[in-house]
């Protein structure tokens, strides 16, 4: 009797992170667009509209949605051609000094 209460809540577990890995792949690919400039988002009529590269370019009632689609559709996209490049963000150099040990 307990076992699949107990399965259920594993499966329930399961979905969730692998909801938020998801959630969170797409949300990074939509700010990596938007620190290169590669993405446009514009408020129309009846939702959104979000274009990638100038060119591709998707439409929804839901922002969410939206940027979602665009996501799915440049993968598929992206798979077929070239992979997104991520820039490798660094920290500025600081300049160091040596401090005297005074003891």
């Amino acid at each position: 009797m307990h076992t699949q209460p107990y399965s259920l809540e594993l499966v329930r577990l399961a979905a969730a992170a692998r909801a938020n890995i998801d959630d969170a792949r797409v949300w990074r690919w939509y700010a990596d667009l938007m620190e290169d400039d590669r993405v446009s988002c514009m408020r129309i009529r009846n939702g959104w509209r979000i274009t990638v590269d100038g060119r591709s370019t998707v439409e929804d009632e839901s922002f969410d949605c939206a940027v979602r689609r665009a996501a799915q559709m440049w993968s598929d996209i992206a798979q077929a051609q070239v992979k997104l490049k991520r820039r490798r963000k660094t920290a500025a150099k600081t300049q160091t000094f040596d401090v005297p040990q005074l003891w």
